[in-house]
C-alpha cells in the first residue's frame, strides 16, 4: 500500500478523514474494488512526482531564467525550454517544450565546443526575450550551465563579466564557475554584455 496513512480519503475531492487503518472514508470504503484500486494508483503516482518535484533543485537566476542541477526525470510544465548543458547528462527528458542540447564537458573546451556554448547561450537569450521560462541544467549546476547562462546574460543585458559571475554566484551558489577555463571563457568572452564572436 502506501508507506504514509493520508490525512484526508484519497478519493477524488474527498474532504473526509478516512476510517481507521484504512485509505478511505466509509462511504468510498463501499466503492467496487476496481474502482478503489484507480485512486490508489493515482494517488501513488502523485505521491513519488511530489516527492521528485521537492527534490528537484532549481535556482532562479533572473527574470525567466533557472539553473538545476541533473535533468528531471519528469516533465516540468512550469518552464518552456530545457538546455541540457553537461555531455554525460543527455537524457530523453519527458518535457512537454523545447530541449536544446548543448552536450559540453567539464574541462577545457576546444574551439568546437567554445561555440556550442555560445550558440545555445543566445538562444536562450532569445528563447528569454520572447517570454519564455527557460531551465539550464548540468550535474551539480555549477560551472557548465553557468557557463551558458553567462552568454546568454551578456545578449540580454548590460551586465559585464565580472557582474554576471557575481550575480551567477549569490543566486545559485558561490562555486559556480569554479572552473578556471570557464572563468577565462567569461572574462575573455563577454566584453559590454555581448560574447565578442557575436558582433
Amino acid at each position: 500500500m502506501l508507506d504514509q496513512p493520508p490525512l484526508t480519503c484519497i478519493a477524488p475531492a474527498c474532504p473526509e478523514r478516512p476510517e481507521p487503518g484504512s485509505l478511505f472514508c466509509r462511504p468510498h470504503e463501499q466503492e467496487p474494488a476496481g474502482r478503489r484500486g484507480g485512486w490508489v494508483s493515482a494517488e501513488k503516482r502523485r505521491r513519488k512526482l511530489a516527492g521528485a518535484r521537492a527534490r528537484f533543485d532549481a535556482s532562479n537566476i533572473s527574470t525567466r531564467l533557472w539553473i538545476a542541477g541533473q535533468p528531471p526525470d519528469h516533465d516540468l510544465p512550469e518552464f518552456d525550454v530545457i538546455a541540457l548543458c553537461a555531455q554525460e547528462m543527455q537524457p530523453q527528458v519527458p518535457f512537454h517544450g523545447l530541449v536544446l542540447r548543448c552536450p559540453i564537458p567539464d574541462a577545457t573546451l576546444d574551439p568546437h565546443q567554445v561555440m556550442r556554448a555560445i550558440v545555445t547561450g543566445k538562444r536562450v537569450a532569445q528563447h528569454l526575450a520572447s517570454g519564455d521560462r527557460v531551465l539550464l541544467t548540468g550535474v551539480h549546476g555549477i560551472n557548465r550551465p553557468a557557463l551558458v547562462a553567462s552568454f546568454a546574460l551578456a545578449y540580454i543585458t548590460r551586465l559585464g563579466d565580472e557582474e554576471i559571475v557575481r550575480l551567477l554566484r549569490s543566486r545559485r551558489d558561490p562555486r559556480c564557475l569554479c572552473n578556471p577555463h570557464f572563468q577565462h571563457l567569461v572574462r575573455t568572452l563577454i566584453g559590454a554584455g555581448r560574447p565578442t564572436t557575436a558582433r
